[in-house]
């Protein structure tokens, strides 16, 4: 079978098809098959056309009706499957037709595209294997048969070309090509099949041939790309990769959405992306076994696995009694795969989720899925693991950089005799054994998974229970960008009082041989017109500095105060590069602040690009994505008072034994013990995709553009247009409210303001001090000092407030209103509760987002 290949999302996805390969290797394609035929094929499987079967040109139809299959066939050799280590022969097949339409690169370039250059098949698949699969020119010799020149060239160094007598679409289509160019090979140097020469070869056709990018024959030898497409890494290790019998990369419905490995969408880029392969590919790759743990969660309880999971690219270089891969074993037909995505080394440009921890299921072979990225403080649950009613908790305790993650798997219940054996380490939680660890929550209590209001907790006071997510946002991004440091622009919180606890941004270039570049995010609230050149009216949250290359998406760390947004607020972002870095963004005329996306409860708008620090500015549109929490606005009751005995009257009896023994391998054997028959060699095969609606950016634009698109493109954009865009505003903006409004007179002299204070891990919004706060007093009595109060490093916050102790601090015109009944506190901004409509619920323990 065959798989096609596409690059950002845009384009269409292939359709499974199956195709036969004679003897010679000319590879056939049938069309007309049931999808019940498709689904039964596997590589290598002999088959039985029907008597009504036809061929026509480079096809064989079967009309809708059923194949067959030999009486024998479990008995009869087909082709293994794919081996993974060791060394592979490739050669790269240039093509001239009797047209002199020819493949765009030399053989030079193609040679240096696919074995010398910086990052290439070869380097690429080595690096990422830890060297335990290379790709290899194949040994001298490969000369062509007496007589047969104008058939095809030489193999040098790997590369070869063939000349075809066939014109590029006027005759024929690329199945055509395809086998014509088999044959020459097989003409040319005296063989029955390629295969006599190397393992594999890269058809790279001359532009025009077909619709789509690339594809390639699932565990076979045969990969053919479109053009310049054979020069790009990442199709490259994609397609090479289907022949080594990886399936896609899904999440979502996106056949190709999973973007942190090679086989999910692919990037017209020589040297780019830098990544590897996701969980699934790589416990299927066979490549880290001494260093996977496989879990059976039908046999294990309690506390399945707990300690730090490397990256792969730490595979050599971290302890050796670490773990890379853990695969969860299912008694289903797909298995649960979880890594850390480290973003260094081998896998330092993977373009998604970096430095995050990745869930994916798959069967041992074929498509994955990814299911669930996390980051510190995040977990996710299986629920009713096959279905045995238990559920299967993945929790990220911490992420050091790009190294490892600490991270929990929980395995159900826990089994146990005493209540001792259930310590969960939260005091806001009881521990109860009855047979299985059970944990009560303690009412009044943060941290106890409950948000409760009459307690004092809210979303700003005790975010582990008062807070949702973490959710996404992601901007427009562009596919025809300019470039410039960082871009300005706002987000609004719709009906939710929101916080902000990460983003992502996108990077184009990097000046200098290091990679090495900066990046900060500053933050004010309110808009951002009028203080875009004002650093003192911005606070910087994040300073740090990255690794990488073009067109990747660069991940913050969580930022040690979330960034809180009341609702119907607006808060303003500035994301800059420095040193080196540069900012992806899309252009086009947006007008600032208008709506760019959203979701149910946030909104971004266009802004601006801007020079570092706080330099020249215009209309653009930021590239990347932000993370939030959001209030969950919730209180519920508490669950019933644990029971009263610590176990059952009856004695528990004795937990099973972990059976089985010996627990089932993590993957196949390498061949079948009878093995399957001869052809067809290659299961169903999808055509190759079209090219995306919208390609997908080329590595670097030729003269990348200037940050305006009024004036023609400039080796290097300016920081600042040429013809300076017009002001945002007027030179003197004209002033929203009388300067001085009339104010009422009192009815009764105003009242001096006081200080007050609330005891809180995080900074509460001055409303929630001035209503819920105290005046100066015990560990908070040295006014507006962030002294150490209470426990569990809690700090006083102060606010300056009316002297009756009522409202919100004062603001300016129009004046605040009164506090409403009930006691919620009042956004200083706006005058509205901050409070919403309590409804019953909860959320899970110990999220723990922003520890």
């Amino acid at each position: 079978g065959n798989s096609g290949n596409r690059g950002p999302p845009g384009g269409t996805g292939p359709k499974k098809l199956a195709a036969f390969e004679t003897p010679s290797g000319a590879i056939l394609e049938v069309e007309g098959m049931t999808d019940e035929d498709l689904a039964s094929l596997s590589s290598g499987e002999e088959i039985i056309l029907p008597a009504e079967a036809t061929m026509s040109g480079q096809k064989v139809n079967v009309h809708g009706r059923p194949i067959g299959r030999p009486a024998n066939a479990g008995n009869r050799q087909g082709r293994k499957l794919a081996t993974l280590t060791g060394d592979k022969t490739v050669v790269g097949v240039r093509v001239v037709t009797s047209c002199n339409d020819s493949t765009t690169s030399s053989e030079a370039d193609l040679r240096n595209y696919i074995f010398d250059d910086a990052v290439n098949l070869a380097k690429q698949y080595k690096a990422c294997s830890h060297d335990k699969l290379n790709i290899i020119k194949p040994a001298g010799g490969n000369t062509i048969a007496s007589g047969n020149t104008s058939l095809a060239s030489d193999i040098v160094g790997g590369v070869l070309t063939v000349n075809i007598n066939r014109c590029t679409t006027a005759e024929a289509d690329d199945g055509t090509m395809r086998n014509e160019i088999t044959a020459a090979i097989n003409s040319a140097f005296g063989v029955s099949n390629p295969t006599d020469i190397a393992d594999h070869f890269m058809y790279c056709l001359p532009p025009g041939t077909f619709g789509g990018i690339a594809y390639a024959y699932m565990n076979s030898w045969m990969s053919v790309y479109k053009d310049n497409w054979c020069n790009y890494v990442s199709a490259q290790l994609h397609e090479v990769g289907h022949n080594l019998n990886f399936g896609h990369a899904s999440e979502g419905t996106a056949e190709y959405g999973d973007q942190s490995g090679m086989m999910g969408f692919s990037y017209s880029q020589n040297d780019s992306p830098v990544m590897c392969f996701n969980a699934a590919k790589s416990v299927q790759s066979g490549w880290f076994t001494d260093k996977t743990v496989t879990i059976d969660p039908n046999n294990d309880a309690g506390s399945c696995y707990s300690g730090p999971l490397y990256g792969l690219d730490s595979y050599t270089s971290s302890p050796a009694d670490a773990n890379v891969l853990i695969q969860l074993l299912s008694t289903g037909a797909r298995n649960y795969h979880i890594g850390f995505n480290g973003k260094q080394g081998s896998n330092s440009g993977t373009v998604e989720h970096g430095n995050r921890v990745l869930i994916t299921t798959q069967a041992a072979t074929g498509a994955s899925l990814k299911i669930a990225n996390l980051g510190a403080g995040q977990s996710y649950t299986i629920a009713n693991y096959d279905g045995s009613g238990r559920d299967v908790t993945i929790s990220v305790n911490s992420v050091s950089g790009s190294q490892y993650a600490d991270i929990d798997i929980m395995c159900g219940p826990a089994l146990c005799t005493s209540d001792g054996q259930c310590d969960d380490n939260n005091a806001c939680t009881t521990n109860v054994c009855d047979g299985a660890c059970n944990f009560f929550p303690v009412a009044n209590c943060c941290g106890n998974g409950i948000c409760e209001p009459g307690n004092g907790e809210s979303f700003d006071l005790c975010f582990d229970d008062c807070a949702d997510g973490p959710y996404d946002v992601t901007a427009p991004l562009c596919s025809s960008c300019y470039i410039q440091d960082g871009n300005m622009f706002e987000v609004k919180a719709k009906d939710k009082n929101l916080a902000i606890t990460t983003l992502a941004t996108r990077t184009y270039a990097v000046s200098g041989a290091s990679g090495t570049f900066g990046g900060e995010v500053w933050t004010k609230q309110g808009t951002m017109v009028g203080f875009e050149s004002n650093m003192s009216a911005w606070t910087k949250i994040a300073d740090v500095s990255f690794t990488s290359g073009s067109w990747q998406m660069l991940q913050f760390p969580e930022f040690d105060t979330p960034v809180q947004i009341a609702a119907g607020q607006t808060q303003s972002f500035y994301v800059t590069h420095k040193n080196g870095g540069k900012a992806l963004w899309g252009g086009g005329g947006p007008v600032t602040n208008t709506l760019a996306t959203e979701d149910d409860n946030l909104q971004m708008f266009h802004g601006y690009y801007n020079a570092y620090p706080f330099g020249g500015k215009g209309a653009g549109t930021w590239n990347g994505v932000l993370t939030y929490m959001s209030d969950n606005g919730v209180t519920a009751t508490l669950s019933p008072t644990p029971p009263p005995t610590p176990a059952p009257v009856n004695p528990l009896t004795p937990p099973p034994s972990p059976a089985p023994v010996n627990p089932p391998t993590s993957l196949p054997t390498s061949e079948p013990t009878n093995p399957p028959s001869p052809q067809p060699t290659n299961p169903p095969s999808p055509n190759p995709t079209p090219l995306p609606t919208n390609p997908s950016p080329t590595n670097e634009p030729t003269n990348p553009p200037t940050p305006l698109p009024t004036n023609p493109p400039t080796p290097n954009p300016t920081a600042e247009p040429t013809n300076p865009p017009p002001t945002n505003a007027p030179t003197n903006p004209p002033t929203p409210l009388p300067t001085n409004p009339p104010t009422p007179n009192p009815t009764n002299p105003p009242v001096a303001a006081v200080d007050k204070y609330l005891c809180a891990k995080r900074e509460p919004l001055p409303a929630t001090i001035c209503v819920d706060g105290s005046l100066a007093g015990g560990s908070c009595s040295n006014a507006n000092a962030p002294d150490s109060c209470g426990k569990g490093g809690k700090v006083c916050w102060w606010s300056s407030c009316p002297g009756d102790g009522g409202g919100p601090p004062p603001t300016p015109t129009p004046p605040p209103p009164s506090p409403p009944t009930g006691g919620c506190p009042v956004c200083a901004a706006t005058g509205d509760p901050c409070c919403g409509t309590c409804v019953s619920g909860g959320k899970p323990r110990n999220r723990g987002c922003f520890e």
